[in-house]
């Protein structure tokens, strides 16, 4: 008898163990209402072990929930065939189906593409509720490192104005990770002042820091600076920064036997980096070929660089690639966009 009370209080204590498969929880008819409970989110995958889109999706899920589960966010699967009355509480009538709960309660049926990046970004909108406060430096470190562009505020209280401008532009912006702490120890360890917003990210020189202009116009053009790499690589996702924005942006257009300039662009990055956007688009491809078609420019005469304005949809070429050139180039073409400008006030 009292090894079964023993047994008890552990269980209420320690909660149950939920078994997981590649960072998704197995759920079944004893830890279903358990897990729900447990975290503030779930997103569910209701399958079936013999479906096929079933197995495709799969690795996807996993993927997506290595990316999006936190302390409060979690991903879960449950084999509706070894549990179909479960499944038909919730209305479960296909497989694979995807269902987001939160607080214990069913919120809505995921309906976009089946892809990591549709499904992280849905679990991100709807997940996310602004900066969250870092409870452990391992936490901490562990979001620092994560795959996407993600802001750490470090700062000395809550209330703050260099944290009140923060914690407002994270929750308008809830598409990107935010964390923030108030513990020294913790800044010292990761090597960050305070007050500062420091940026991490998968790429270049993988962090970068705001220390005295805390104003939330000054935090967005930080977070848009720094959330594409210095070098882009040409594609659909840039192609809609570069086209619908209006950043004006340097191209190298070039093909396989053609990239010897791109070690002459690489010189020339630090010195204008920080001026115009920097993208190359190779023609092997069929982004790089259509934006080859877009400037008129025939394969033969690759490589060249391309200095195009988006506002005006003028652009200027430039044949003979070098450091020096590519330096010069640039600063000329901005300087008569300055005017430009000038001239149509």
């Amino acid at each position: 008898m009292k090894l079964l009370l023993t047994l008890l209080f552990l269980s209420i204590v320690l909660g149950q163990q939920v078994p997981e498969e590649n960072g998704v929880l197995i759920l079944n008819d004893q830890n279903f209402e358990y897990v729900l409970k447990k975290y503030e989110f779930v997103l569910i995958d209701f399958y079936a072990h013999w479906c096929g889109h079933c197995h495709h999706l799969a690795p996807v899920f996993a993927s997506s929930a290595r990316q999006v589960r936190n302390q409060n966010v979690q991903f879960a699967k449950i084999n509706c065939p070894s549990y179909e009355h479960l499944c038909r509480k919730y209305q479960v009538t296909g497989f694979p189906t995807l269902k987001l709960f939160g607080d214990g309660q069913l919120l809505m049926e995921y309906q976009g593409d089946r892809t990591e990046k549709a499904i992280v970004d849905w679990m991100k909108k709807k997940t996310n509720k602004g900066s969250i406060e870092a409870k452990s430096l391992d936490q901490l470190k562990k979001f620092s490192e994560s795959p996407n562009l993600v802001m750490v505020f470090f700062g000395e209280q809550k209330e703050s104005y260099e944290f009140m401008q923060y914690f407002q532009f994270s929750s308008k912006n809830k598409h990107i990770s935010a964390m923030h702490t108030f513990n020294q120890n913790f800044a010292n360890e990761m090597r960050a002042q305070v007050p500062s917003i420091v940026i991490y990210k998968p790429y270049d020189e993988r962090k970068a820091a705001i220390f005295d202009n805390f104003e939330i116009s000054y935090i967005e053009q930080f977070i848009k600076k720094h959330s594409y790499p210095v070098l882009m690589n040409f594609d659909i996702q840039t192609a809609k920064r570069i086209f619908k924005g209006d950043q004006p942006t340097l191209f190298l257009v070039q093909n396989s036997q053609t990239n010897q300039a791109e070690k002459q662009l690489r010189l020339a990055l630090s010195k204008i980096k920080d001026e115009i956007l920097i993208c190359i688009a190779n023609t092997d491809n069929k982004y790089g070929l259509r934006l080859m078609q877009y400037f008129g420019i025939q394969n033969d005469y690759l490589p060249q660089i391309v200095a195009f304005n988006p506002i005006s949809e003028t652009f200027n070429l430039l044949s003979e690639i070098t450091k020096d050139g590519i330096i010069n180039f640039t600063q000329s073409f901005l300087g008569l966009q300055q005017n430009s400008q000038k001239q149509d006030l």
